[in-house]
């Protein structure tokens, strides 16, 4: 096999992790407060890009007529190309436009105004997959293959999942073997629902490879042009009509050694760090389109009338609205805070990104339902815009990994460093004089834990409430947390009645804490007049949301699980729903 490139340095500190920290009991205010803002000239090229992709969509982006039609929209893409919107963060140097990863996820934001299948294809191409070249490649790839990237030459997609590995990506079976006689790997396998599939010249690959003994997943390059490269027939989707999904079959596909990316058997962790960037941008699209539907639904019911007065005017449209408003804001402020720690670059946003995916996806579905209800019978009829977003944002929930399984994710590595903490207590208290620094340290932790409610810093009197509230569970998500692990030790692993409570929890801190830093810091530089819109969303957000924290955090120890389990295995053993009530 080809010569491996040195490995990462062992015992390299970890890096600062804002969700991490807080799940350890320690709340790391610095890493978000203020609430990031772009440079002036950061944001004049983002107002340019954005006029210029609205003057075009305006008259040429019809997300109906490429949904009624349901094929790739090869004009809009060929255009998109023209505007240089398929290379945007592509670093100068190889011809894009290198836009940070907050102008790219406003442009997702706003492509998802019009339409879901765009922004998918452009997502699939410059979010995941030629992402792993940007951030792995070697300099001759990049070369190689980002200015045709960048250009729109080359449409990229990401090939993780296969037939019998979905959310379970680490057990996929394609495999690359290394041919010593023609010094390349001979790849084969398949992939399943590859977005671009059928369109894309370049799929970032994920394969088994034997690497010192060892069977471990490796990235690689892989581009239609090579022997054995096959996609398979299109499918009928439910919603993003206009988007290509496809099957991708490796047979015998030979892949030259200078297409292996980055460290090989370094695949997984490349795989999943691609994801980040690629769930939050998902999560950006998301927050457009519950933007879109929140218009709509409000224009709708400020027109149609019912009982001689606008159903806007009715409480439970209102209550509908404001959940559409307040949900949509607290997801926009994390997409973006988000962004903001993954710009700083020494920084872990791996919760971040999954709680934001998770928040957006799922407070999109309640938009857009509520859009539909509010539209009435409109909302059920294909000529109204609402049953199209209803079936296009369905995807975001199982979507760069299901928010099953990023619940799974956000408190077993929440849960992480906390556990090796514990560890390290237990072995020092074997010998508590020569680890008095340890017991130290885990005594001053719990020290702080009792002050939480005065660490955030600098809030302004008109969100004090709030923040008291958020420290306050920012504790209580620390100490369930450290309860829930001493309690199951290793087999919290396969307790997700638990993983999923700690975890909504998580999303509803971390919501809460972005609108907090978004409301203050608007009001530190704008004045609490121009900041009235942020405080009474964010308080409004922060009442419903302390409240869910602390029903679930309770219900972690206190719950009906036994039931739930054998009400499903009842289902199980009866095959479904069993007996009817009447013959």
């Amino acid at each position: 096999m080809p010569e491996t490139k040195g490995k990462a340095r062992a015992g390299a500190a970890a890096p600062a992790s804002f969700m991490k920290s807080l799940f350890s009991g320690r709340l790391e205010t610095g890493l978000v407060f203020p609430y990031p803002r772009q440079d002036g000239e950061s944001r004049e090229t983002l107002r340019l890009v954005l006029e210029s992709f609205r003057s075009w969509a305006r008259e040429r982006l019809d997300g109906g007529a490429i949904d009624r039609a349901a094929v790739f929209p090869e004009a809009q893409v060929r255009e998109l190309k023209e505007l240089g919107l398929l290379g945007l963060t592509i670093p100068e140097e190889y011809g894009g436009a290198g836009l940070s990863i907050t102008s790219y996820c406003r442009l997702m934001e706003e492509i998802c105004h019009y339409c879901a299948s765009t922004c998918t294809i452009v997502g699939a191409h410059l979010g995941i997959g030629s992402k792993g070249i940007l951030l792995y490649g070697s300099e001759a790839q990049k070369k190689r293959w980002l200015p045709a990237v960048a250009k729109g030459d080359l449409l990229a997609a990401y090939a993780l999942t296969e037939p019998a590995s979905g959310s379970d990506a680490a057990s996929l079976k394609t495999r690359a073997v290394w041919d010593e006689a023609r010094r390349v790997w001979v790849m084969n396998g398949g992939k399943r629902f590859i977005t671009n599939g059928g369109k894309a010249g370049l799929f970032t690959v994920f394969a088994r490879t034997e690497i010192g003994g060892e069977d471990r997943i490796s990235a690689f390059v892989v581009t239609r042009d090579l022997p054995g490269v096959s996609t398979g027939k299109e499918e009928d989707k439910l919603g993003l009509k206009g988007s290509s999904t496809t099957d991708l079959y490796l047979e015998n596909v030979p892949v030259p050694k200078d297409n292996l990316l980055g460290e090989p058997g370094r695949g997984f962790k490349y795989a999943m760090e691609i994801l980040n960037d690629g769930r939050v941008s998902l999560a950006a699209g998301a927050v457009g389109g519950s933007k879109e539907m929140i218009d709509r639904a409000v224009d709708y019911a400020k027109q149609r009338r019912q009982f001689d007065r606008p159903i806007a005017e009715f409480e439970m449209i209102r209550d509908k609205i404001a959940e559409m408003m307040t949900g949509t804001y607290a997801a926009e402020s994390m997409v973006y805070l988000t962004t903001g720690l993954a710009e700083r670059g020494d920084v872990d946003y791996s919760i971040e990104s999954a709680l934001s995916k998770i928040v957006s996806s799922e407070n999109a579905w309640r938009v857009v339902n509520h859009a539909v209800q509010i539209a009435g019978g409109n909302g059920f009829i294909k000529e109204y815009p609402y049953e199209r977003y209803l079936r296009d944002c369905r995807i975001n929930m199982i979507f760069e990994g299901t928010n099953e399984i990023l619940r799974a994710f956000v408190t077993l590595a929440g849960v992480q460093r906390l556990g090796e903490e514990l560890k390290k207590v237990g072995r020092a208290l074997s010998d508590p004089i020569s680890q008095i620094g340890v017991l130290s340290d885990f005594a001053m932790k719990k020290i702080r834990q009792a002050v939480t409610d005065e660490q955030f810093p600098d809030i302004d009197p008109l969100l004090q409430r709030t923040a008291v509230r958020a420290a306050h569970y920012a504790e209580a998500l620390s100490t369930t947390a450290e309860a829930a692990l001493r309690e199951h030790g290793k087999d919290i692993v396969e307790r997700e009645f638990i993983q999923e409570r700690i975890a909504e929890s998580a999303g509803d801190l971390y919501a809460l804490i972005a609108c907090l830093s978004r409301a203050n810091t608007r009001i530190r530089e704008d004045g609490a007049d121009k900041a009235k819109r942020d405080v009474l969303l964010t308080r409004t957000f922060g009442n419903a949301a302390w409240r869910r924290i602390r029903r679930r955090l309770h219900q972690v120890s206190h719950n009906q699980d036994a039931n739930l389990v054998r009400v499903s295995n009842l289902a199980y053993e009866q095959g479904g729903y069993g007996e009817d009530l009447m013959p």
